[in-house]
């Protein structure tokens, strides 16, 4: 099964991480980013390319620095975070521009606007 947006997972998944940080990072607790960042290294593990393999790496990265940041009780380095919200960019970008992507175009655009969003808020 490919990763894409016919794909109820895939789509059910691009939802549930737009709605939970396209009013931003305040209302979404480190557990809900946590637990999203899980589904998407377990359906990226699962269903995934070559490509998107990149992606999940960066989710494991992200997910560890997370999960120290929360072990010692303090935030996260914003400029960490900002790495791995570019890098997350950068690649969700090549995998949209690649022709294997047409059905699935909409739904990574959406996606990359959602980090994108994230990466300034990040950066303030």
């Amino acid at each position: 099964m490919a990763l894409t947006s016919q794909d109820q997972a895939t789509t059910a998944l691009l939802e549930k991480t737009i709605s939970a940080f396209d009013s931003g990072l305040q209302p979404t607790t480190p557990t809900d980013g946590l637990a999203l960042i899980d589904q998407w290294i377990d359906l990226l593990d699962q269903n995934g390319t070559d490509e998107t393999d990149e992606i999940a790496d960066v989710l494991e990265d992200l997910k560890t620095e997370l999960e120290e940041s929360k072990k010692d009780g303090g935030s996260p380095e914003p400029s960490v975070i900002q790495a791995y919200l570019e890098d997350l960019i950068d690649i969700t970008q090549s995998v949209i521009d690649s022709p294997e992507a047409s059905a699935q175009q909409t739904e990574l655009q959406r996606l990359v606007s959602v980090l994108e969003n994230l990466n300034q808020q990040v950066s303030k």
